[in-house]
């Protein structure tokens, strides 16, 4: 039985076969070929998310505003984050977590569960080195890759807007308890075309 509020797999049956931007690392593509490639996973995203925002706007009245606001996220998390848990969620789920995230959605339950895992593993700890030195000094790309990594958009967005997304990321690492895998990528569906302006985001927190 899928949790009320894990959408409906129906959302994303108009998903095309498209490359899948984390298999292959932005190192060894040139740059025209990773501006192509992210804007065809960009495209992927932007129907997922449109999808899933509409869904969840007509049935639960869940927002965006849900996840931008650090407080509001929090509360949120503490309710139905269970939910969210990688061992909760079904093959459907993480199939299409897997798609949203850029990486390869072929496999048992099992390995799609592992493969987000250890994807997530690796973003904590590149979270930790970032809260550490700081975002500041990352160059454009880093920037844009680090965006995309963690499922946020970075395709006609400057270095400043590109920060903020990163650290509104890192301010709800914060929250306690921890957010659980399948709800930052949930997260990400209703942010992906957030407006992460530092004036909007510390008006949402109160």
């Amino acid at each position: 039985m899928v949790p009320p509020l894990i959408p409906s797999l129906m959302v994303f049956g108009l998903i095309p076969s498209t490359y899948l931007f984390g298999l292959t690392p932005s190192t060894c593509i040139k740059h025209a070929q990773l501006e192509k490639q992210r804007d065809k996973l960009d495209k992927q995203r932007q129907i997922m998310s449109s999808n899933i925002v509409h869904s969840e706007l007509a049935g639960k009245g869940i927002s965006p505003n849900d996840f931008l606001s650090v407080p509001r996220f929090s509360k949120f998390n503490s309710h139905y984050g269970h939910h969210f848990t990688l061992d909760k969620l079904d093959r459907d789920h993480l199939w299409a977590y897997c798609r949203f995230m850029g990486l390869s959605s072929w496999g048992t339950r099992g390995m799609l569960r592992s493969r987000l895992a250890y994807h997530f593993d690796y973003i904590k700890k590149d979270d930790q080195l970032l809260s550490l030195e700081g975002i500041d000094t990352l160059t454009l790309h880093e920037l844009q890759q680090a965006n995309e990594e963690r499922g946020m958009r970075s395709l006609a967005k400057d270095e400043d807007a590109l920060r903020s997304s990163l650290k509104n990321w890192l301010a709800t690492r914060s929250i306690k308890p921890e957010l659980p895998t399948g709800l930052l990528v949930f997260s990400r569906m209703f942010l992906l075309n957030a407006n992460y302006d530092a004036n909007k985001f510390v008006s949402l927190q109160n």
